[in-house]
């Protein structure tokens, strides 16, 4: 695919250019468990019935996918479409084909697979999917047909009758994978998640598409092989969607689960940047973040022509990958944090930097230093959010103890009343124990109401024979 068309059309943000009554097509519709395809079957943005049948496959496989394999939560579908301007139905997520350069109230560009649209941007966790119809370019506003075929970084023709479904299956999959992701978002602002968000929606391409391998040609378009020491936190638009070779060693290493978990993370601190999300992860799985992403440099080394000399490859594809450019320049004094690199030095001396994780590979007659680092500082874990004090079982049934715990800070016990307030038993404690309650008379069924004395405030407590 031409992935820096298509990187670039996501960002939508233009001016219409084709008005309205140029979009009077029929609109069909096509539904699936979970899915409403819009489409026409007139004009530029026509698809063919295959078309459809497949599309219809494709995001019911990927849903089971994303959700049901990766552990992805959930996906939110808009209320009003952006080409069509359809309402669907409730329960069911909006899919529109078009020809994706002639979308409608945006300035297209003329090489787009498929786009993941926001269309109100009052409610940013309501999506929809755009599809491109036929893997042509070149339609315009006045019905002119696309006739220049979308074309894989090797020359393959996606418009081809035995080639255009790879196209459709791999842009399916990147997309719903989107879906997936913005619900975890916090706000507009994506500068922690942008690298990512394409990293992460390519690398799932790869473990669900494998025969389409299109992702290898943003390995091949972007600098990031060419040039190591590179922040990842610095990279161009261009260059996020090769760091997809980061989520293959991550999949492989980590297992299947291992993103959900970066974006649950990346919800509950939206402002933190990808390599602290990663170091969170790793150490909730008793990971050195650092030696994690060590090994990750490590092995993706062996890229290209060097795959031949490792037999511990995290991709079927790494020999098809470019190969790494080693570096016999000087290393910066100070290491770039969520960055990699390969060095070799006169004599073999080890390179003087600070903040790098350092190791010497041997690979075939040669020798190089390997680079890595992932963060500023040393990873320090967070400190577990102190128990809530609550009464459990609630609620309860006064046949068996009623368990209080942990008592917070300052208190010295828990009171129990009853609900006109009168005092039915105090139990002292230290904060931090838990405290048990075994009645001899059992109090009727109804409400009572405790807290940590002195200073707690009532909670209430359901009592039910």
């Amino acid at each position: 695919m031409q992935f820096a068309e298509r990187a670039q059309k996501r960002t939508l943000a233009k001016s219409a250019l084709c008005p309205a009554n140029n979009l009077g097509e029929t609109v069909h519709s096509r539904t699936t468990q979970r899915f409403i395809i819009y489409y026409t079957t007139e004009g530029v943005h026509a698809a063919t019935t295959v078309f459809i049948d497949s599309l219809a496959k494709y995001l019911e496989d990927a849903y089971d996918l994303h959700k049901n394999v990766l552990g992805m939560k959930g996906i939110y579908g808009t209320t009003q479409t952006q080409h069509y301007n359809q309402r669907p139905p409730l329960g069911f997520y909006p899919v529109e084909v078009i020809d994706t350069g002639l979308l409608r109230g945006e300035e297209g560009e003329d090489a787009t697979f498929g786009l993941t649209i926001i269309p109100n941007k009052n409610s940013p966790k309501l999506t929809q999917i755009a599809i491109e119809n036929d893997f042509l370019s070149g339609a315009d506003c006045s019905g002119n047909p696309s006739t220049e075929p979308f074309r894989r970084y090797d020359g393959l023709n996606y418009s081809a009758a035995n080639n255009w479904h790879l196209a459709l299956k791999a842009t399916v999959y990147h997309e719903l994978y989107h879906s997936f992701q913005i619900p975890y978002l916090n706000s507009h602002d994506l500068s922690s998640h942008k690298f990512w968000l394409e990293a992460s929606a390519t690398g799932v391409e790869e473990i669900s598409a494998p025969e389409v391998n299109d992702y290898i040609g943003y390995l091949f378009n972007s600098r990031i092989f060419n040039n190591p020491g590179k922040s990842m936190e610095s990279l161009s638009s261009s260059e996020w969607y090769a760091y997809s070779v980061l989520y293959l060693f991550l999949y492989h290493e980590l297992g299947e689960l291992f993103d959900s978990a970066i974006w649950s993370y990346f919800s509950k601190y939206p402002k933190e940047n990808f390599p602290m999300q990663l170091a969170r992860l790793a150490d909730s799985l008793s990971r050195n973040p650092e030696e994690l992403f060590h090994k990750y440099a490590s092995r993706i080394f062996f890229s290209g022509s060097r795959a031949r000399f490792s037999e511990q490859l995290f991709s079927e594809d790494m020999q098809n990958w470019p190969s790494w450019r080693i570096k016999t320049t000087t290393v910066p004094s100070v290491f770039p944090v969520g960055a990699i690199d390969f060095i070799r030095t006169a004599n073999g001396e080890e390179p003087n930097t600070e903040g790098a994780m350092i190791s010497l590979l041997n690979y075939g007659d040669s020798t190089v230093w390997v680079l890595s680092r992932l963060l500023e500082e040393e990873f320090t874990p967070p400190p577990p959010p102190p128990k809530k004090f609550i009464a459990y079982n609630n609620p309860w049934n006064p046949k068996n103890p009623l368990r209080f715990g942990p008592l917070p800070e300052n208190s010295k016990g828990v009171e129990i009343r009853s609900a006109n307030g009168i005092l039915l038993k105090r139990l002292e404690g230290k904060p931090g124990e838990e405290l048990i309650w075994q009645p001899e008379n059992l109090p009727k069924s109804g409400i009572l109401f405790y807290r940590p004395f002195p200073y707690g405030e009532g909670n209430k407590l359901i009592v039910a024979h």
